[in-house]
């Protein structure tokens, strides 16, 4: 039976296979259309069937339509559903405008936090004069992109690189509605950022409306999809965006690291990203990749690969489970965690097999030794070397993660606890809500302060997996001579293994604690 069910999909069934409907035929080939189906108000059709070749033992459906469908009402029906889509998500696309500094292009100042609030006035199309907040900033060069209301208090969600080296930004939404926002939080890892307007009552006043999370590891190849964005800065004056419809043509592709490119890869070039089967235009980084329930699922990135790599093909940033936990990290403007095991692999051959395991690693205290083949992570299967670091950087940092393994022939279930990725990227971590601390101080773990290529790392790891991130000047745990960078051994004696273990045993005491680090005894007085 061709089934059309109303989400632009259309499914073939036996007769027999079909119950909705109520129909028992057990051969023959139908077209039907039941009750929760798609209404082609325009040919006045409300569902029914049209069967040929059914069993004649059988008594024929009650009331048959006259006809079935002709191919064009389909068509129509499918059309239908994809502007009601375009309808549903187009208010949630925004424009958006980045002024850089003329005298440091590539830093970025429009952080939340980082400059004087003040009360700017919504803007409308038409209005020339700059408001009182404007004056002074910095007023080219212009560049431009899309984004995507993600909150109720107008956050609004981005790829990283249309807001980086930002001195301010400017969000056009539909209607015309013109306003400056600057960044809550943003990832270099997997190039995504959140921005939000500096005036929060803006969100109240322009009615922004929020488009609700998919989950993009639900999408197959030839899923219908929605690309909206600010295609060419068409949506500068009025906020309209611009629409294109395709179906995913890829899952888990890679952008090309270029050759001169010595940094560590991104998620860009691991297997994450979609494919789409047409181009992305200048302007659409950052914009809506949406399913015909108008949930969006991805963020289209128009940064391709290099030369001779075909650059800027249709690619877009997944919302999985990766994704979606970015998006939550990044909205409350916390740093994005990625899981660390602490193995070195053949760069060369990239198989999945461990290469070295040195002392005080997650993969060292969880048993794993040189040779070892990993199978599954998590119970998500790896089989080379780009989905074994995907697949750690998938798991929660600080938390048990099962590992299966093959050694010598055997096959072994291993536990471990995952350390933390320290991100090296060209442009900062940008985090405007910072972990708590304690009498000044705050704690990660020792292999998100040490870089990953610093030949210290690990022998600082194997004496700690703690320590010290930041000491507020003229705090008590400043005072005392703790710094940044010390590895935390002990505390009062006792050892810590993960960074909120550390953090609840320090606030269980009132009096004064003492330290074992690296760098010897540190005494930290009660404030």
């Amino acid at each position: 039976m061709f089934w059309l069910n109303g989400r632009f999909g259309i499914e073939v069934v036996t007769a027999w296979e079909h119950r909705a409907v109520g129909w028992a035929w057990r051969r023959g080939l139908c077209v039907g259309v039941g009750v929760w189906s798609l209404v082609i108000a325009a040919a006045g059709w409300n569902g029914g069937a049209a069967c040929w070749g059914q069993d004649q033992n059988h008594a024929a459906p009650p009331n048959p339509p006259a006809s079935a469908p002709s191919p064009l009402e389909i068509v129509q029906a499918l059309e239908t559903a994809t502007i009601d889509a375009i309808q549903r998500a187009e208010a949630s696309v925004v424009a958006v405008a980045r002024y850089r500094n003329t005298e440091n292009p590539d830093v970025t100042t429009a952080i939340r936090g980082q400059r004087p609030r003040v009360e700017p006035r919504p803007r409308r199309p038409g209005l020339l004069v700059l408001d009182d907040e404007m004056a002074g900033e910095p007023t080219g060069p212009r560049d431009f992109g899309s984004g995507v209301i993600i909150g109720p208090n107008g956050a609004i969600l981005t790829a990283y690189h249309v807001v980086h080296g930002a001195a301010r930004l400017e969000v056009r939404a539909r209607g015309g509605l013109l306003f400056e926002a600057e960044i809550v939080g943003a990832d270099p890892r997997s190039d995504l950022a959140v921005i939000a307007p500096r005036n929060p009552a803006v969100a109240a006043e322009a009615q922004l409306t929020p488009l609700p999370l998919g989950n993009a590891e639900q999408l197959r190849k030839g899923s219908f999809l929605l690309a909206l964005g600010n295609t060419f800065d068409a949506a500068r004056e009025d906020g309209r965006v611009s629409a294109a419809l395709g179906i995913l043509s890829n899952v888990d592709r890679k952008l090309m690291t270029p050759p001169d490119d010595f940094a560590q890869p991104q998620l860009r070039h691991l297997p994450t990203l979609l494919q789409l089967d047409s181009k992305l235009n200048l302007g659409m980084s950052g914009g809506a990749v949406v399913n015909l329930k108008g949930e969006l699922v991805a963020i289209t990135t128009a940064a391709g690969n290099p030369a001779s790599f075909d650059p800027q093909a249709g690619y877009a940033i997944p919302l999985d489970g990766l994704g979606l936990r970015a998006v939550e990290a990044l909205r409350e403007g916390r740093e994005v965690e990625y899981g660390f095991l602490g193995i070195r692999l053949d760069q060369e051959t990239r198989t999945n097999r461990i290469e070295g395991v040195t002392d005080g690693t997650p993969a060292a205290l969880g048993g794993l030794l040189t040779n070892d083949l990993i199978l599954e992570v998590g119970g998500r299967a790896v089989s080379n070397a780009d989905q074994l670091v995907l697949a750690i950087n998938r798991m929660p940092v600080g938390e048990e993660v099962p590992l299966k393994i093959e050694r010598n022939g055997d096959r072994l279930l291993k536990t471990v606890v995952l350390s933390k990725l320290r991100i090296q990227a060209d442009w900062p971590v940008i985090v405007t809500t910072k972990p708590p601390s304690w009498r000044g101080a705050r704690f990660d773990f020792t292999s998100a302060v040490f870089a990953p290529n610093d030949l210290n790392v690990l022998s600082e790891m194997s004496r700690g997996t703690v320590s010290v991130s930041e000491v507020e000047p003229g705090s008590p745990a400043f005072q005392a001579g703790l710094r940044a960078g010390q590895v935390i051994i002990a505390i009062d004696g006792q050892p810590v293994a993960t960074p909120k273990q550390a953090l609840q045993r320090l606030n269980e005491r009132n009096g004064p604690v003492t330290l074992d680090t690296h760098r010897g005894q540190v005494t930290i007085p009660a404030p």
